[in-house]
């Protein structure tokens, strides 16, 4: 099937690694014009050269995304080479170490986390929205978590900052009503990257199930983290389906928070 994505231009947040480097290339792949974001320029130059010589169009800005002034300069630098048409959120993460359990968890957590996680989606949505609305047509997808709707006992800021970016896509979709921009959330479950792979092969000595790659996804989600799908997400999962959503042909999908995650979560949406 054809996306229709041939010469849209999208900016992909903290794209230069992980699961955001996955919804790069598959978007290129679909002929998007692809803007890596990132804070290590070596990084994301890397992977837009790789993106580049398997015949994709991709350019890099770096920033911080945490300042209305970093932000700022992100948007700036990303509308240099021409108006944006999607804008995936993918930057965030936890500002504390160690997964702290709820009651180790400062206030002061709870109000970084917000703005990492939150504040960039806010922020850039003033910035890039105004463009999108003028030319009626544009996609916003923000990715959430599968913490979003079923929180675990611990990094209790993290899932919260989740449930919140929930609640402003549907709030921020209701907002671009009749303005040809969707917004969609998409929630990632497990999903391999290298700093998950690092964490697994530790478990796997902790448990001693051994060095084959194999034998430890088989285990952890049989007697770890069980799923109905038996296998650990890829990045290339997420990039699918944010490559749908970023798609002309998902007009009719708007305020929508899609799960990937092999069906673990109990939640209904």
């Amino acid at each position: 099937m054809d996306l229709q994505l041939s010469g849209k231009r999208a900016l992909v947040t903290g794209s230069s690694s992980g699961i955001g480097s996955g919804i790069a290339r598959v978007l290129a792949s679909e002929g998007a014009c692809v803007v890596i974001h990132g804070r290590n320029r070596a990084r994301a130059q890397a992977l837009a050269d790789d993106i580049l010589r398997n015949g994709g169009s991709a350019s890099v800005v770096i920033g911080e995304l945490a300042t209305d002034t970093g932000a700022q300069a992100v948007a700036q630098a990303a509308l240099s080479e021409g108006e944006l048409d999607i804008l995936v959120n993918n930057a965030g993460g936890t500002t504390l170490e160690g997964n702290p359990s709820w009651f180790e968890t400062p206030l002061s957590g709870l109000g970084a986390a917000y703005s990492q996680n939150l504040g960039p989606i806010v922020r850039l949505a003033h910035m890039l929205v105004p463009g999108m609305r003028e030319r009626r047509w544009g996609r916003i997808i923000n990715i959430g978590s599968g913490s979003g709707m079923q929180p675990n006992p611990f990094i209790p800021h993290y899932s919260a900052t989740k449930a919140a970016i929930n609640n402003v896509t549907l709030s921020l979709s209701k907002a671009l009503a009749d303005t040809g921009i969707t917004v969609n959330t998409v929630s990632p479950g497990t999903v391999l990257t290298p700093a998950l792979e690092v964490w697994m092969r530790d478990l796997a000595r902790q448990k001693k199930w051994g060095d084959d790659w194999a034998e430890i996804e088989r285990r952890y989600i049989t007697e770890f983290f069980p799923l109905p799908v038996p296998r650990i997400g890829r990045v290339e999962d997420i990039g699918n389906m944010v490559a749908v959503l970023a798609s002309p042909l998902s007009s009719y999908i708007t305020g929508a928070n899609v799960r990937i995650d092999g069906g673990y979560s109990s939640a209904i949406n």
